[in-house]
């Protein structure tokens, strides 16, 4: 019997490490933003730039970057859904 080891590739290294930088790059990021806001001004390079780091680290673990929101928020359309019953209205 022989026991081999369980050995990541070097490509799942370089991957592993480029997020783990762009993980501390956002909290750099994120600390900027923050003391640009504690001093009164608003950076909006800064902002954008933690804004991009944060959605492609999320996107890297797997989770959403950015959810899309539906056209009509939905309150609002089962509303005037309601409306249209009560008023018995049909467009």
């Amino acid at each position: 019997m022989t026991i081999r080891p369980n050995l990541r590739s070097v490509d799942e290294l370089y991957i592993d490490a480029a997020v783990r930088h762009l993980t501390v790059a956002r909290c750099h990021l994120q600390c900027a933003v923050l003391r640009f806001d504690d001093a009164g001004f608003e950076h909006d390079p800064t902002a954008r730039s933690y804004s991009y780091v944060a959605g492609i680290v999320a996107e890297l673990n797997d989770r959403p970057w950015r959810p899309v929101p539906p056209a009509t928020p939905t309150h609002i359309a089962e509303a005037a859904k309601e409306y249209r019953r009560i008023s018995r209205r049909s467009y």
